[in-house]
């Protein structure tokens, strides 16, 4: 009996370090809990190659004359909304200085793009000052509802042009829809 019981917490170990390891994001996207504070840096993203995802119709973020809002670094955060949820994302910049925006990219359950890489999702809800394009040291926000279904989130959080490095808190709330 104690065998069996050996060889069964050894396969659960095993299956249970697979999974920790297996995270269909990949590396680059750090996985966060809704109703959670996580405190980031643009310095540990980077710019990327191409915004042209965040036009496409299928994805439609933001238009191409927004791309200035963010063409600086992007960090990623990756959560799991449930179903009859609203679900905010607000950054907050460390110090009047600072300018971020964030982006939130609903998907699929059983989806896990990451730009630029992206080609469709089921929605794109965006913050960032569309009236003055510059807005350092204050929170922007967005939020994505789901109603029936369950989803994957999939958060962004960029910098304007020529904004790499910058302190940022990134809180997660979600409430019953």
């Amino acid at each position: 009996m104690r065998l069996v019981w050996f060889v069964l917490a050894f396969a659960c170990e095993d299956k249970i370090s697979e999974s920790v390891h297996d995270d269909p994001w990949g590396n680059q996207v750090t996985p966060v809990s809704i109703g959670s504070d996580s405190l980031g840096d643009l310095a540990l993203g980077a710019p990327l190659d191409s915004l042209d995802w965040s036009s496409d119709g299928a994805v439609a973020c933001w238009p191409g004359n927004e791309d200035v809002n963010f063409t600086g670094a992007h960090v990623f955060y990756s959560a799991y909304q449930s179903p009859h949820s609203k679900v905010t994302a607000t950054v907050i910049p460390e110090d009047s200085t600072v300018d971020v925006n964030v982006y939130v990219l609903q998907q699929a359950a059983t989806s896990y793009q990451v730009p630029p890489a992206v080609t469709s999702v089921v929605s794109c809800e965006v913050g960032f000052p569309q009236s003055t394009d510059s807005n350092p040291g204050e929170p922007d926000s967005a939020y994505v509802i789901a109603i029936e279904k369950a989803y994957n989130l999939l958060i962004g959080v960029a910098g304007p042009q020529d904004v790499i490095t910058g302190g940022y808190t990134l809180q997660i709330r979600s409430e019953e829809y």
